[in-house]
C-alpha cells in the first residue's frame, strides 16, 4: 500500500515542482519524503509557493494520496536575509531602541508571500552584503536564520549599506554622516533619515563640511521652509571653495 502511494506522490512532487516552475533552481523543488517517527508523508521546498497554495494544488490533483500528507515549506538564506531587513526597517521602536528580529518573525512575515523575492535594488544589495558578511566571517557557504537575525539585530543595516556600495540620497548622506553626533540610532540600525531641517542647520554649523556635505544640503532646499533659503548664498560660497579645481 505503502508502495504505491510512494509512486503516486512522488510523481506529484515532479508534478508540483513544474507547475510552479521549480525545477530551473535545485533547492526549491518540492520533494516527497517518509517520515518513520511522525509515520507521515511530508512535501519540503524552499521558497516558491506557500503551504495553502501547495496543501490546494494536492488536493485537487491528488486528494485522496494526498490525504494526511504534511507539508514544510523552509526559505533559504537570501529569503531570511530579505524578510530580516524588511522587518528591521518597518518595525516601529520607541526612542533609544532599536528592533531585534527573530527567525519565527521572518517565517510570520512570508507565510502568505509566494516566492519572496527583493523589491529593490537597495534589497538585493542589502540581502548580498549581510549573506557575505556572514560567509566570509565564518568562512563557509551557508548561514543560519540564527545567525542572519544576529548579525542585523548586533550591527544595524547603515554599516551593510554602506559596504555594499548602494547610492545614498542627499538626506542619507548627511544622516550617515551626522547620526552619531546627533545621538539618532534609527539610523544606524534601520536606515531611517533625520529630519531634512535638522541637517541642514547641522551642515551650516559644521565648518569642516566637506564639498559633498554641502552639495547634499543644497539638494534639499527644494523641500526645506523658506527661511532655510537664505542661507543658499552662503552655502555654494563654500562649495565653491571647498571644491578642488581641475
Amino acid at each position: 500500500m505503502y508502495s504505491a502511494r510512494a509512486t503516486r506522490l512522488r510523481r506529484l512532487a515532479r508534478t508540483l515542482t513544474a507547475r510552479f516552475c521549480l525545477a530551473p533552481h535545485r533547492p526549491g523543488v518540492v520533494e516527497a519524503h517518509w517520515s518513520g517517527s511522525a509515520r507521515a508523508w511530508t512535501f519540503a521546498w524552499t521558497d516558491g509557493p506557500t503551504v495553502a497554495q501547495v496543501r490546494a494544488a494536492c488536493r485537487e490533483a491528488e486528494p485522496e494520496a494526498s490525504e494526511g500528507l504534511l507539508y514544510v515549506r523552509t526559505l533559504s538564506e537570501d529569503s531570511v536575509a530579505l524578510g530580516a531587513v524588511r522587518l528591521t526597517v518597518s518595525t516601529s521602536t520607541g526612542p533609544g531602541r532599536r528592533p531585534l528580529v527573530r527567525p519565527a518573525d521572518v517565517e510570520a512575515l512570508f507565510r502568505d508571500a509566494p516566492f519572496p523575492h527583493p523589491g529593490t535594488q537597495r534589497e538585493r544589495a542589502l540581502v548580498y552584503a549581510v549573506v557575505y558578511e556572514l560567509h566570509d566571517a565564518h568562512r563557509r557557504n551557508q548561514a543560519d536564520a540564527e545567525e542572519i537575525c544576529g548579525l542585523i539585530n548586533q550591527y544595524g543595516l547603515a554599516v551593510l549599506l554602506r559596504r555594499c556600495g548602494a547610492e545614498l540620497s542627499p538626506v542619507e548622506i548627511l544622516t550617515d554622516h551626522y547620526a552619531a553626533t546627533h545621538a539618532h540610532p534609527a539610523w544606524r540600525y534601520q536606515l531611517a533619515p533625520m529630519d531634512a531641517d535638522v541637517l541642514f542647520r547641522a551642515v551650516r554649523k559644521d565648518s569642516r563640511a566637506s564639498a559633498k556635505l554641502i552639495a547634499a544640503a543644497l539638494a534639499l532646499l527644494p523641500g526645506l521652509p523658506a527661511e532655510c533659503a537664505g542661507a543658499e548664498d552662503e552655502l555654494r560660497a563654500r562649495l565653491e571653495r571647498n571644491t578642488p579645481t581641475a
